[in-house]
């Protein structure tokens, strides 16, 4: 009986140690293929012992709690839940990937993002391409620090941009006519105070009653009617995920790490869209665009 509470009372106390012997703690949104694919990617690179934890499995994470037992060396957060759970951390560096977070600005020092949307620039150019000259958004005030960067990268390219704002997605229809007449090109941004299936709608039904090209940050937008969009390669955003935490893990200070933008991606457009409103493929192709299928 006593070598059966010795046993007992060993395997107590070496579990919590067992829970700590991992290098990277995962946290994912949910399951789904597109997280597979991040993971892999991220796999391919580092070969990590991980713990992994999936939100939507329980009601309540407490991170701070985990990293603080398990002592992980960094956590990698994929998914925009995931990331607003991992910036209440302020020790363990943390790696974020797949989630936009354009409301989020000042990011803690211990936080690196591999991020989903492309420079403000990128989608200057596409417009250029487009012929547009005044390009209106709606966006909520949390995005305000994004919108001063956005603004400025397309005055450098000869564009203005109009930003309505909108507190709920509700409001967005009404921001919307609020553009008409003053704009020849919609641009959807993925604000998540705003962004939702019918607000995605709302722009398709503006662009197609004024005869208006429209830009989305998700070539998902595409089959909805959107003009154009810039695709990701997910499985390489895992990869980039994983050399920056081989960077980490190597000694270097996540504040000395700028954020990352998607090196893998493809420009794609809406062929009949386009031709219904009268505008050439050609300077889209010479961005380096397709067809979307």
């Amino acid at each position: 009986m006593r070598i059966l509470l010795y046993i007992i009372t060993c395997l107590i106390l070496v579990m919590p140690s067992l829970a700590g012997a991992y290098d990277v703690l995962v946290v994912q949104d949910q399951r789904s293929p597109t997280y597979d694919a991040i993971l892999q990617g991220f796999r391919s690179v580092r070969q990590l012992k991980e713990r992994v934890i999936v939100m939507q499995d329980y009601a309540e994470n407490d991170l701070l709690r985990i990293t603080r037992e398990d002592h992980p060396a960094l956590v990698l957060a994929v998914g925009g839940r995931a990331l607003i759970e991992a910036r209440k951390l302020h020790q363990t560096p943390v790696v974020s990937v797949f989630s936009y977070a354009i409301q989020q600005s000042g990011p803690p020092s211990n936080l690196v993002q591999v991020k989903m949307l492309m420079p403000a620039e990128r989608f200057a150019a596409l417009f250029r391409a487009l012929g547009a000259k005044r390009v209106g958004t709606v966006l909520t005030p949390m995005s305000s620090g994004f919108a001063a960067e956005a603004t400025e990268a397309f005055r450098k390219a000869g564009i203005r941009l109009v930003v309505r704002e909108a507190m709920k997605p509700g409001n967005v229809p009404k921001q919307l006519e609020a553009l008409k007449s003053t704009v020849d090109a919609l641009w959807l941004l993925p604000d998540p105070g705003i962004v939702t299936s019918e607000s995605v709608e709302a722009f398709a039904l503006f662009s197609m009653q004024q005869r208006l090209p429209w830009v989305s940050f998700s070539d998902a937008h595409l089959k909805k009617g959107a003009t154009a969009a810039f695709g990701i390669d997910i499985f390489d955003m895992g990869r980039q995920a994983a050399e920056t935490a081989g960077s980490i893990m190597a000694g270097v200070k996540p504040a000395d790490l700028e954020d990352i933008h998607p090196r893998k991606t493809r420009l794609r457009f809406n062929h009949p869209v386009l031709e219904h409103l009268g505008l050439s493929v050609e300077p889209l192709r010479q961005l380096g665009g397709s067809t979307a299928e």
